[in-house]
Formats: structure tokens, C-alpha cells, sequence
């Protein structure tokens, strides 16, 4: 009903963000008869249990994967995978893009999803402390991930949002900072965040302006930097600038 509304009003072209759970056959087809074709779909984990504690759901992982898989199987959809990176997900990034590449297995590259990683915002490290990681434990498994993407023709979206890692966390960040830059009057620099005040709501370490991407980067939520420091911020090296 919202879409159609919409549609009388003259949009025309529409992006969906959902677990994909509720998305049977028949409701994608309405769906992109109405003109959504532009699917974000939040799917975390490849491990049905692991799935239930990250949702907080019982039972609803192969509903989850089954419309995961019709979205990307559809022809006129164009689906962008979120998985938000947690402390109980991370060491799977690896396994779970190679998940998502066999629900793409033998389509051609220009249909196969692409994925973006999310870490947890400012509200999450207040909110859920214990879901929350050092972004130094992180990164190997990010660049590994980042690794099994190109080996099963997913694209790694570039970092748009203020949930966007780092992008010095990936092995190429060149490929995958943001396409914009972002205002920087939220962010502050320092190498100790421990008694930093709550108002401070983004956190660089001062040699980060030296880095070619840090325009478009927003740091770390200043509360992350308070419970991990920000020792996994590195300047990535001019080979990386491309």
C-alpha cells in the first residue's frame, strides 16, 4: 500500500531494505511489477543457529536464505547483502561470502549480488557493548572476506554511511572507500580516547590526515575508541592510494 501511494504520487523507482524472510515468489513479483528491483537485505550469518542469535529469531534462517536466494535469482533485481560485523560473526566472513556466492553460483557477474559491511554504530557500542570488537581482531578476517568476494564475482560496495568500516581495515582500501566526502566537524583527533567526554560522537587517531582517504572516512565511534583504542587504524601505503 505505502508503494503503491508512492507510485501515484510519481516515484518510480524504490529501494527495500528487509531479512528477505516474508519475500515469497509471488510478493517479489508484485514487488518488482511495482518497480522495486533494488534490494538491501540484511543476512548476517551462514549457520542457522549463530543466525537466530544475531536476530534474535527462532528458526526463520531458511525462510531468510530461501528469499536471499530468489532476490538474487530474479532477474530484474539488483540485491546488496548488509551484514554487520559483531563479535560473534566476524571469524565467519570468510565462509559466509562464500555462502552467498553459491546462492549466485552460475550467474553472470553483472546479476551476482554485491555486499556491504557494516560496523556497529555509536548507539550499537552503547546499547549492546557485548556484540562489539576490536576492529584489530576484525581486520584479517575482513581482508579475507574481501579476498572471497573477487573469487566468487561479489562486489564489495564501496563505504557510504556512518556505519562504514575504516578503509584502511581492507587489504584494498583504494577500491572500496566512500565516493564522497564527509563533513568532519563530529570527529575529533586524539591517540587516547579513555576520559574522553560522551559528546564526542567520531574518533581519528591525528595521523589518520595524512591519509588519502580521510576525507571520506569518519573514523570510529568515539565509544568504540574508548573501549579498544584505535591502534587498528593504520595509514594504509601509497600502493593502496589507487
Amino acid at each position: 500500500a505505502t508503494i503503491e501511494a508512492a507510485r501515484r504520487k510519481g516515484f518510480r523507482r524504490f529501494v527495500l531494505q528487509t531479512n528477505a524472510i516474508l519475500l515469497t515468489p509471488g510478493l517479489r513479483e508484485r514487488l518488482v511489477r511495482l518497480g522495486v528491483r533494488s534490494y538491501m537485505v540484511s543476512f548476517h550469518s551462514h549457520r542457522p543457529a549463530l543466525y537466530d542469535k544475531i536476530t534474535g529469531s527462532r528458526r526463520l534462517f531458511s525462510k531468510a536464505a530461501a528469499g536471499l536466494a530468489g532476490l538474487i535469482r530474479d532477474e530484474g533485481c539488483h540485491v546488496t547483502v548488509n551484514v554487520v560485523v559483531n563479535a560473534a560473526n566476524y571469524r565467519d566472513l570468510p565462509g559466509l561470502m562464500g555462502f552467498i556466492g553459491g546462492l549466485a553460483a552460475g550467474l553472470p557477474r553483472r546479476r551476482r549480488p554485491g555486499v556491504y559491511f557494516s560496523m556497529i554504530n555509536e548507539f550499537g557500542h552503547e546499547k549492546a557493548p557485548a556484540w562489539t570488537v576490536d576492529l584489530a581482531q576484525v581486520a584479517p578476517f575482513l581482508r579475507r572476506a574481501e579476498q572471497r568476494c573477487r573469487r566468487e564475482g561479489l562486489r564489495v560496495e564501496s563505504l557510504g554511511s556512518e556505519t562504514a568500516f575504516p578503509a584502511c581495515l581492507f587489504q584494498d582500501p583504494g577500491r572500496h572507500a566512500a565516493r564522497r566526502a564527509f563533513p568532519q566537524d563530529r570527529v575529533r583527533d586524539a591517540e587516547e580516547f579513555s576520559g574522553a567526554p560522551e559528546s564526542i560522537g567520531r574518533a581519528k587517531r591525528p595521523a589518520c590526515r595524512r591519509c588519502a582517504f580521510d576525507a571520506k572516512c569518519l573514523g570510529v565511534p568515539a565509544r568504540y575508541a574508548r573501549m579498544f583504542g584505535l591502534g587498528a587504524l593504520k595509514v594504509p601505503s601509497r600502493r593502496s592510494h589507487a
